[in-house]
């Protein structure tokens, strides 16, 4: 008696059996070709081929074998990094896309041969294995030829073989170990397979458990991911409480399910696109239910989506079962009299225009009559423009693989994807994203992690993003969120608000390398390299760093790593641990007003090779006019920490003067032309700005120039004695200093508590009178602190800040160019005479 339950209920005659390799072969080279063609025309994405790309060639060269469990466990991305070490790396994209052609055209050999060349037709018209191979790469396609193998070995009595099937799943991703589980079920309860069937069960579970609670979160530092995602956040905090929450709550699950319009869509296109023949066999449908359940039961769109990947899951299913419905369909329509050629003909005709509506394929509507980016006739024929881009591409972006690069989702490049990190914009670009090093992780790490659900003290390193591409032409898209691109617009204004808010921050944060057209290459400025100041003899009227410079934290001379982010500056947006300012686009609320604010750093600075010493721009206010016969221009580094320099060797002090002795003056400064000496035949001193000048004492009838805050004085009628330099320094400004008082000039009267001419609080004491003050050899003049030079008398600020002349003095002869930086140090007291009226113009040294 014939088995009524055989998987071929209608006979087939064999000589259309070998048409199934010719539709293998069809299939199979339209897929590869029009993958590979569109992967040359920059119309894939780097959500998901870039960050396959990225972690295959990290799991190749580096040995980075966490890659596999980093946001996902999908331990055969193992199998498939050795295509880069099969062909050069240039060809490694176009051999994965070209594989996953050749697996996704499997059934169709298989249909043909079990249920003959309309079930193989079938196949090729049916969307999802369009959809699988065109939508960039994902190891999900290999759901579609092992479920449809594992129903067709449980059908026929292959236990055994079912059996190893049905653990494949699991191994593709995470959640696909619930297919495994369900696999299971069908054995135990409909494959005559119960020892199998409890088998798949607790293997499933157990690697489900295993890898979304322990494995997954050890390799992967942010969170969010699997059950904890946002997409089934709804459902509680893992897989557990989704349990609970769909058996307490089953009307609320009911809603979600069926309350959105998308998801009806999704069902609808899925089981349409077959007819609606698997309702006839539902028994069929078990493995199936997990992939249908995540879609449905998730808030992202993306995950019920009929034109993606995650359709893969329960495609293969449903084609196996259409195949088992369509030998008793074949008899009931030759029963009836229509035939079996007018039937074939007619269900090849409808299972056609759905393929023309939804497919894209060559002769569907994606393909001629939308202006879809991923699907349309245009996504597969590279342009002049595409060329452009990638040629720019290939010569801005270096190919260190320590670079960080972040691109637009839909722009993706197999050589930007050869480094340690990439991936899609903005991940990376305005904050430092977390990922962790499991060079030297053991499996001890790991069972200590299991027993006490805390991470070991393992290195996380933090990468930001060096080099930014983006294509504002192409569809926008925030992360892996896009939104509907007709027509060179984006219809969803969320998303293009976010992202256009995010373009903009990143114009401001970052330096543009190239911008023409819509095309945007931008990079992370770094720090100009500047060498540490040398003690050579300083130039007269050297010109001052800008006054932002001591304020970072970068040490000058630090040089930068190639590939590492640059040193954070604080205020500089875009730096870590810095909150740039959301950018608002012009008439929106809130939109920043248009007046500059203080500048973060110095205008010019880009524009100083590294290496070499900023130079002031001759004719701006920071500029001064060099001296005659001056060498170089000299670069003054300002040290406010001197303890993080230990290697620099102080200039010794100069001995104190005898007791009883006066100590030396410091002389008038001579002409530009005489060149500084100190001492008698003495060659010149080398200035620094760590070291301080003698004190000195005061003519009698003199009041010298007051001392900073938290210096000392003299006893009256004693030597002053020489005081070691400040160790703290002090943030007051320097703009206004007290001037030097000419002897023989009668100084103001003091305030209560202070004396005129000197920081609040500051108390100094006159020379005991009788002592006489020898001239000190001639110093070099030093850059005035933005006041003038007095010519006759002492000019000398008021208690109130203002100029007042003392004596018979009379204004100074010209304003100075430039005020001098204040001074890292806090100097001593130091009475400088004025000079001769002839001197006028020549600026006093600054104390």
């Amino acid at each position: 008696m014939p088995d009524i339950h055989a998987p071929v209920s209608l006979p087939v005659a064999t000589g259309n059996r070998g048409f199934g390799g010719a539709v293998f072969l069809g299939l199979f080279a339209v897929l590869a070709i029009m993958a590979s063609l569109k992967y040359l025309a920059l119309h894939s994405t780097v959500f998901d081929l870039g960050v396959f790309l990225s972690n295959l060639y990290s799991l190749h060269a580096y040995g980075q074998w966490w890659r596999a469990f980093l946001g996902h466990a999908q331990p055969l991305l193992a199998v498939y990094a050795q295509v880069y070490r099969l062909v050069p790396d240039q060809a490694a994209p176009l051999v994965l896309l070209t594989t996953q052609a050749l697996v996704l055209a499997l059934p169709a050999v298989w249909a043909g041969r079990r249920y003959g060349l309309l079930a193989a037709m079938s196949y090729a018209l049916y969307f999802p294995v369009w959809t699988n191979g065109l939508f960039d790469f994902h190891l999900d396609h290999l759901l579609i030829p092992i479920l449809f193998a594992f129903l067709a070995a449980a059908t026929s009595g292959r236990i055994l073989l079912a059996f190893a099937l049905g653990l494949l799943p699991a191994l593709v991703k995470e959640p696909y170990a619930l297919t495994t589980v369900f696999c299971g079920l069908y054995l135990l309860l409909f494959g005559g397979g119960k020892r199998a069937g409890w088998g798949l069960v607790a293997i499933g579970a157990l690697y489900f458990y295993a890898a979304t609670t322990y494995i997954v979160p050890f390799c992967t530092v942010d969170g969010g991911l699997g059950a904890q995602s946002g997409a089934y956040a709804w459902l509680g905090g893992g897989p557990g409480a989704a349990l609970v929450t769909m058996a307490s709550h089953p009307l609320t699950v009911l809603a979600e399910i069926f309350g959105v319009p998308g998801k009806w869509k999704y069902l609808g296109f899925v089981f349409g696109a077959v007819l609606f023949f698997p309702f006839f066999r539902p028994k069929l449908l078990v493995p199936a239910l997990p992939a249908l359940a995540l879609s449905l039961l998730s808030t992202h769109p993306s995950y019920y989506g009929w034109a993606n990947h995650y359709t893969a899951g329960a495609a293969g299913v449903l084609f196996f079962a259409y195949c088992e419905v369509l030998g008793p369909v074949r008899i009931l329509a030759r029963q009836s009299g229509v035939g079996a050629r007018l039937f074939g003909l007619a269900l090849l005709g409808a299972l056609g225009l759905i393929h023309v509506a939804l497919a894209p394929s060559p002769v569907s509507r994606l393909f001629w009559a939308s202006d879809s980016f991923a699907f349309s006739v245009d996504a597969y024929e590279p342009t002049a423009r595409d060329a452009a881009i990638l040629a720019e591409m290939l010569k801005s972006v270096p190919r260190d693989p320590a670079m960080a690069v972040v691109s637009q989702n839909t722009l993706n490049w197999g050589a930007l994807a050869e480094r340690l990190d990439y991936n899609s914009f903005p991940l990376g670009v305005f904050e430092p994203h977390p990922v962790r090093d499991l060079t030297t992780a053991t499996w001890a790490d790991f069972w200590r992690f299991v027993r006490s659900g805390r991470m070991p003290d393992l290195p996380v390193r933090s990468w930001q993003a060096q080099y930014v591409i983006l294509d504002l032409t192409r569809p926008w898209f925030v992360l892996d969120q896009g939104c509907e691109f007709v027509s060179g617009a984006c219809r969803d204004e969320d998303v293009a608000r976010e992202f256009n808010t995010l373009v903009i921050r990143a114009r401001q944060d970052l330096e543009t390398v190239y911008d023409q057209g819509g095309f945007l290459v931008l990079r992370r400025p770094h720090p100009v390299a500047t060498p540490p100041a040398a003690p050579a003899a300083p130039a007269e009227g050297a010109a001052a760093s800008p006054a932002a410079a001591p304020e970072s934290p970068v040490a000058p001379g630090t040089p930068t790593t190639p590939g590492l982010p640059p040193a954070p500056t604080p205020g500089s947006p875009g730096q870590p641990g810095v909150t740039a300012p959301t950018p608002v686009s012009p008439g929106q609320p809130g939109a920043p007003s248009p007046t500059p604010t203080a500048p973060v750093a110095a205008p010019a600075a880009s524009s100083v090779p590294a290496g070499q010493p900023s130079r002031p721009v001759p004719g701006t206010p920071g500029a001064q006019p060099a001296a005659p016969g001056a060498g170089e221009i000299e670069v003054e580094v300002l040290d406010r920490f001197p303890s993080n320099y230990p290697a620099k060797k102080a200039k010794p002090a100069p001995a104190p003067a005898p007791e009883g002795q006066p100590a030396p003056a410091v002389e008038a400064a001579p002409a530009p032309e005489a060149g500084p000496t100190e001492g008698q035949g003495a060659p010149a001193r080398k200035r620094s700005r760590r070291h301080e000048l003698p004190a000195v004492e005061s003519p009698a009838g003199v009041v010298p120039a007051a001392p900073e805050a938290g210096t000392l004085t003299a006893p009256q009628g004693e030597a002053p004695a020489v005081p070691e330099a400040a160790p703290k320094k002090e943030r007051r400004s320097r703009r206004r200093e007290a001037p030097a008082v000419a002897p023989g000039d009668t100084a103001p009267a003091p305030a209560v508590g202070a004396v005129p001419g000197t920081d609040s609080g500051a108390v100094s004491v006159p020379p005991a009178d009788g002592q006489a003050v020898p001239e000190a050899p001639a110093k070099k003049p030093r850059r005035s602190r933005g006041q003038e030079a007095p010519v006759e008398g002492a000019f000398a600020p008021d208690a109130g800040g203002n100029g007042a002349v003392q004596g018979e003095g009379v204004p100074p002869a010209e304003a100075a160019p430039k005020r001098e930086r204040r001074s890292r140090r806090h100097k001593e007291a130091t009475v400088i005479p004025a000079p001769a009226p002839a001197e006028g113009g020549e600026r006093a040294p600054a104390p």
